[in-house]
């Protein structure tokens, strides 16, 4: 298992290195280094086997490599598709490579985990909206959304405050360490709503 994920995060490295895009302010490799260290210590606390915590990670370093590929729409099949192109010839069973599809997927807006590893996922993904990351988050997905900077201050925050409000985290470790902070952000949200009228 070990031997997997290491040859994974180097490719993963390597993919987001030679497909490099200044444009991904947001979705680039300090995201998906953020999103597999959370999804490991989230692994921890649930003391997952050995392939279940292969699974989160391999699906943590691929789930977002389809936005170096296709852009942002439909990106969590391309990141599947390189995923299993990739673990084709590894002695990952088909089950196993199954199960990282679904983490991947689980990910896609509105996200609907069907099982923990799922729910691990994507509570790494979206773990910076619990944090003080998520003031310079914000920022940086603004600038790979709105590159010309088309949308108003008010029409953003009135979109960061819907996904807010309709974000969830799945697993009890996230909800008992992160609802607190993401109170937080949303109340600073609102604020800004507030000064912009």
């Amino acid at each position: 298992m070990d031997v997997i994920v290491k040859q994974v995060s180097e490719y993963g490295e390597k993919l987001f290195q030679d497909h490099s895009n200044p444009d991904l302010s947001y979705h680039n490799i300090n995201h998906t280094r953020s999103v597999v260290e959370h999804a490991s210590k989230i692994s921890q606390h649930y003391k997952l086997s050995a392939v279940d915590n292969m699974i989160v990670t391999v699906a943590a370093w691929f789930h977002d490599v389809g936005h170096l590929i296709s852009g942002m729409y439909e990106h969590e099949k391309k990141s599947v598709s390189v995923m299993k192109l990739f673990l084709l010839h590894s002695n990952v069973e088909e089950e196993t490579i199954d199960k990282i599809a679904g983490c991947i997927m689980s990910t896609k807006l509105p996200s609907c985990p069907h099982n923990l590893l799922e729910e691990i996922l994507c509570d790494a993904d979206t773990y910076h909206l619990g944090t003080d990351e998520f003031l310079i988050s914000d920022e940086s997905v603004r600038k790979e959304f709105d590159p010309k900077g088309n949308i108003k201050d008010a029409e953003w925050n009135k979109q960061t405050l819907h996904f807010l409000l309709q974000h969830k985290y799945y697993t009890s470790y996230c909800q008992e360490r992160l609802i607190e902070g993401k109170n937080t952000n949303i109340q600073l949200v609102h604020a800004r709503i507030r000064t912009l009228n």
